[in-house]
């Protein structure tokens, strides 16, 4: 389970039964972190099933444990902080996208899940020192990946369209901190997605300018923006011309 909770919800001890004596058997049993890992499974279930009854939108069982994940380590994060007296700095710059220096083309990615129908799409974009749309690429495939796996897929892309246009220094933005992560620390342990993220490390090393790195999401709404409108497309499409969708943006 992408949760990490497999072991627990598996227990033996917790498969009698009704659901109210394996909540209470695990509060009883568990300690206050995994307790909290559960609270925020069951809070994404929850969370998912209004979401399919108001919006006809349903995520896969592991995108919801990826989401419980995240909701858990962002809580955690805050807890923590404010257990220490430590209060989280807030960055009084504006949130947006910046051009690349002189030399570099910067390229954003970005997926998008659409469980309903069952495709997994991808948006990437490169602009140039002057923030000049260079190129674009799309594309969707069926089944629907996991958020992680999902996330590290249009990247791989993204590094094979540089090569493939002869780019030589390349910054490549992406809103999945796991994934950045997992790219700097060279130790990904996330099955889900450590063959991309490995074959990811391996063109790095073998382009000494491309670099990776974090970036916030409202910074990266061209890549997100394309990443959607993929759906409404052929399954895989490249611009030398900046589509209409993204130009005002």
């Amino acid at each position: 389970m992408v949760a990490w909770l497999s072991q627990v919800l598996e227990n033996p001890a917790y498969q009698n039964g009704t659901v109210t004596d394996k909540v209470f058997g695990m509060c009883r049993n568990e300690d206050n972190a995994t307790l909290g890992r559960i609270s925020s499974l069951f809070w994404c279930i929850w969370h998912n099933r209004n979401d399919k009854i108001w919006n006809d939108n349903v995520q896969s069982p592991s995108q919801v444990g990826r989401m419980a994940f995240d909701v858990w380590n962002e809580w955690f994060t805050v807890h923590q902080l404010r257990r220490h007296n430590i209060a989280p700095v807030a960055d009084p710059r504006p949130v947006r996208w910046e051009k690349p220096g002189v030399g570099w083309i910067k390229c954003n990615v970005d997926a998008a899940f659409v469980a309903r129908s069952n495709i997994t799409s991808m948006g990437l974009c490169f602009r140039d020192t002057n923030g000049q749309f260079v190129a674009g690429l799309t594309q969707w495939q069926q089944p629907v990946y996991s958020v992680v796996e999902g996330k590290s897929w249009p990247l791989l892309h993204a590094m094979k369209e540089a090569i493939h246009r002869e780019f030589e220094r390349v910054q490549f933005k992406s809103d999945s901190k796991l994934l950045v992560d997992a790219i700097h620390s060279r130790r990904p342990d996330n099955l889900e997605f450590n063959l991309i993220v490995n074959d990811i490390i391996l063109f790095m090393s073998s382009y000494v300018n491309f670099e990776v790195n974090f970036i916030r999401r409202k910074a990266n709404s061209v890549a997100h923006t394309l990443a959607r409108e993929a759906n409404s497309w052929a399954s895989f499409r490249r611009f030398e011309i900046i589509p209409l969708c993204i130009l005002n943006i």
